[in-house]
């Protein structure tokens, strides 16, 4: 793979325009997370302050507050300080600026103009403190709704999406720590506000200025009507083309003036401060495409074993609902900032001609309803039908890609019937998928049409009547229709808001219940617990090396084990026994251990018992509540004792005891003592190599095998190292073997043939070590099995400083040709020395061991490697010797 599109490399920011540009997190303090938080607040209020300013307001008081505003954001104060800091600039200059007859007559005559001046100020400062603690608090909130009527109320929430927002800020929350989206959300709100509103207020006097400009255009057209005789039309006309066509140059000679002082300036600001919000937006968006694509995904061993078994969706599916909730609740809330400039300026004109609110806008508003309760049944049409489009089609990719993966077998797997069944089941699906596909497209056409034709041909023209009473009645002129157009439209868009938006609300309530199912697989205490033995390690001296098994009985299937007291030593053991006999069910209890450094979950198929009675998982292993049978040592001298006592859980009387404990109670007839399962294992330190391998695509060798990206994180002396000692512990095990043998067989050529056999294993060692640090789709799918075997060995056992305590090998050995075999064995044997090494064996079984009895019995030949023989008959696990 070529190095540029590697993606095995550190983060590393792409360039705009020379700048490099990140969302990934940079820091974890409680003031700041993303690249440029700090500078993007302070840029988006200087604009802002620079850009709103109050009538009459000096040019250098209204930049000396909009610096210090922008100090304080780039210093990282809280906005609630930046906030009210910003409420006082405002106020400051109408103080200094209104006239006195203003200020009511009690204060301006009791005190000179500069002292009741300087009061205001400070009454000004304490105001703008209160109302923003107010507001950032929730107070404020708190208040509105208790002086609110509920009509009121109701209508807002008819009106508005309130309901929805709420619900997307939980789901948000269900995926991202609270605090934490909090102070995201503070943030990426104080900036879109100030750049939004900023942007729409420069647009206000762009498009008055751009609507001049065609009414220019317009009036060239007009003729020149006098009185003249009919012998005068010649001049006439002459005179007025003469003056069309300096109107014509005028107004061409005003287009420069226009594209660079007008249009390039306002094209330079909405790209400017746009790519800002734009980018503090994503930051946001993507943190949280993070958490749920990664974060919470590998924050518990749990959760992305449930969302297989448990959901067809994948990773990014998910990824996507969240960046459509994240994107469409920020899409509605940025639309109104930027036209609210515009609908500030309606309620001036509009309350002066009442007769147009009451004679046009309900029909505006109306047609404007039924349009959106139309397309809100047919969104939610097709966004069932999408939802359901997109379950299928993950089952189906799933059983193509498994179907695909297993070609050839399906191909042995029977007769020409299998392939006409398995054609079948792909039929099936896409069938269904394609019926859903062409129902959900009509809608979404029809749907289409039926928007463009209303807001075009019902909507625009009912604009029109209100602009046309607006200019009739003096209160608009011909520069302001375009500004007062939209104006009209985006304040029917946000008092409509809700019905408006019921396409994107469908759609998004549909991702939310998507996010709501994963969210509760995640959160459901079920999957949320371990489902892990609690086992110990060793207490005293003679137990230290040992796996020490007690009362452990348990089935899976048809398989049941049981082991009274089974101990076992450091050495090599060949676990052997019939199919089914529970072989590798022993290793899943063992690396399911609590003590263990990686804990793996008991699967839920194996079920635990004890001789007499049944063990409860939760209390008795989990919990270990059920106390060692001390008081009475086994159950054959608890029959010898008339009243024996019996250690009991101490739930079952909802008292709390500690662990250790054992509750004596009188004993009644037939009861008898019950045994605790007990696991003690010799460490923590405890690796399994199992029949299957895991290996990550697009990964280079070494840095699986490592665990860390070695490239970046380490000197290239470091790597060097790193990838010699790889090589070398794999070409040890013949993992690399030369496709030309070397010739020299004479005894005279002794030295050449031990020259060429190690030149030899330097190729070797180099081609691996090339092999190692390339980057692949999947290397590891290209190798055979005995190379996959070796390299777990290596990656588990043989680059560990020294062998683990314990080592589980599950059919490792099968796919290892003789040679590799005994190469292998023989470094087990050699490393693993004072360890306990668990292989389950499926080779012959040969004869010949002797009992003190002289009866001959079966044993596992030891091939100078097995030290003792773990073996499982008749329900129990059994130590015997090897030939």
């Amino acid at each position: 793979m070529n190095s540029s599109t590697s993606f095995s490399t550190a983060f590393e920011d792409e360039l705009f325009f020379g700048v490099p540009l990140s969302t990934d997190r940079r820091s974890t303090t409680a003031t700041t997370f993303f690249q440029f938080e700090a500078l993007i607040a302070a840029i988006s209020i200087l604009f802002f302050r620079t850009t709103w300013n109050i009538k009459s307001e000096p040019v250098a008081l209204r930049w000396f507050f909009a610096l210090i505003l922008a100090v304080l954001a780039f210093s990282q104060k809280s906005y609630e300080l930046v906030s009210a800091v910003e409420l006082f600039s405002y106020a400051v200059p109408w103080i200094l600026v209104v006239d006195q007859s203003a200020v009511p007559l009690w204060l301006s005559s009791r005190l000179p103009e500069t002292t009741w001046r300087l009061l205001l100020i400070a009454v000004s400062g304490m105001v703008s403190c209160v109302l923003c603690h107010a507001v950032a608090s929730g107070d404020c909130l708190w208040a509105v709704q208790l002086v609110t009527p509920t009509s009121v109320i109701t209508a807002l929430y008819a009106l508005i999406p309130i309901e929805e927002f709420r619900a997307a800020y939980e789901i948000l929350e269900q995926f991202q720590p609270p605090a934490v989206l909090r102070q995201q959300v503070h943030h990426l709100l104080f900036v879109t506000f100030h750049i939004q509103f900023g942007i729409g207020h420069l647009g206000i006097e762009f498009l008055t200025k751009e609507q001049q400009r065609r009414n220019e255009l317009v009036r060239m057209d007009q003729t020149h009507n006098n009185n003249n005789s009919d012998n005068n039309n010649t001049e006439d006309n002459d005179k007025q083309k003469k003056d069309k066509l300096e109107k014509a140059h005028k107004f061409q000679r005003g287009a420069a003036p226009f594209i660079f002082f007008t249009a390039v300036p306002y094209m330079i600001q909405i790209i400017f401060y746009g790519n800002i919000n734009k980018f503090a937006f994503s930051c946001l968006q993507h943190d949280l495409h993070r958490a749920i694509r990664l974060h919470r995904l590998f924050a518990a061993d749990n959760h992305m074993l449930t969302m297989t078994q448990n959901s067809p969706t994948s990773p990014e599916a998910y990824a996507a609902s969240m960046d459509t909730v994240v994107s469409t609740t920020y899409d509605m809330f940025n639309r109104k900032l930027f036209s609210l400039p515009k609908v500030i300026l309606l309620p001036a004109v509009i309350s002066k001609t009442p007769q147009m609110m009451a004679q046009i806008f309900p029909i505006i508003f109306l047609t404007d309803y039924i349009k959106g309760h139309m397309i809100n049944y047919m969104t939610t049409r097709v966004e069932t039908l999408q939802k359901e489009i997109q379950q299928l089609s993950a089952v189906r990719s799933k059983l193509e890609a498994f179907d695909l993966k297993n070609a050839e077998l399906l191909l042995r797997s029977g007769s020409q019937q299998t392939r006409h069944f398995t054609h079948q089941r792909w039929s099936v699906l896409s069938v269904q998928i394609q019926a859903k596909t062409v129902v959900s497209d009509l809608i979404q056409r029809t749907k289409g049409f039926f928007a463009w034709i209303q807001r075009n041909f019902v909507f625009s023209v009912l604009v029109d009547c209100a602009l046309a009473n607006l200019i009739a009645i003096g209160k608009i002129g011909a520069a302001e229709i375009f500004v007062f157009s939209r104006a009209i439209e985006d304040a029917v868009d946000m008092v409509l808001m809700k019905s408006r938006s019921e396409a994107e609300l469908a759609r998004m309530r549909t991702e939310i219940d998507k996010l709501q199912e994963l969210a509760t697989l995640w959160n459901n205490p079920t999957n949320k617990q371990n489902n892990w033995l609690h086992c110990k390690l060793p207490v005293t001296e003679a137990e230290r090396g040992y796996i020490i098994l007690r009362h452990v009985h348990y089935s899976r299937g048809t398989a049941m084990v049981h082991a009274e007291h089974v101990e076992i030593e450091p050495g090599i053991y060949a676990l052997t026994g019939a199919n089914g006999s529970g072989k590798s069910t022993l290793f899943r209890v063992l690396m399911s251990c609590d003590t263990n450094d990686k804990p793996i979950d008991c699967p839920p198929s194996i079920v635990f018992s004890s001789p007499t009675v049944a063990i409860v998982e939760k209390d008795d292993i989990i919990e270990d509540t059920i106390c060692e049978a001390t008081p009475v040592a086994t159950a054959e001298e608890a029959v010898d004792d008339e009243e024996p006592p019996v250690c009991q859980n101490s739930n079952d009387d909802d008292t709390t005891t500690s662990s250790s404990e054992c509750q004596v109670i009188d004993n009644e007839e037939d009861h008898q003592p019950v045994p605790k399962l007990s696991i003690t294992m010799p460490s923590s330190h405890i690796v399994e190599i199992s029949q299957t391998f895991y290996w990550p695509l697009y990964t280079r060798p070494i840095d699986w095998i490592y665990q860390e990206l070695v490239a970046e994180t380490r000197s290239a002396e470091e790597l060097e190292r790193r990838l010699r000692k790889t090589a070398e512990l794999l070409q040890s095990m013949s993992f690399f073997q030369s496709q030309q043998p070397v010739a020299v067989t004479t005894a005279e050529g002794g030295d050449d043939e031990a020259a060429a056999a190690a030149e030899e294993e330097d190729d070797g060692i180099e081609t691996v070590m090339q092999q190692l640090q390339e980057e692949k789709e999947d290397w590891f799918g290209d190798l055979s099995g005995g190379q996959k075997s070796k390299v777990e060995l290596v990656r588990k056992v043989f680059l560990e400083e020294r062998c683990p305590d314990v080592v589980l090998i599950d059919e490792t050995f099968a796919p290892l040709d003789p040679t590799s075999k005994l190469l292998v064995m023989s470094k087990l044997k050699e490393f693993c020395k004072g360890s306990i090494v668990i292989v389950i064996y499926h080779a012959d079984i040969g004869h010949g061991q002797e009992t003190e009895g002289g009866k001959t019995v079966e044993c596992v030949p030891s091939s100078d490697f097995f030290d003792h023989n773990i073996h499982l008959e008749n329900q129990v696990i059994q130590l015997r010797p090897v030939c």
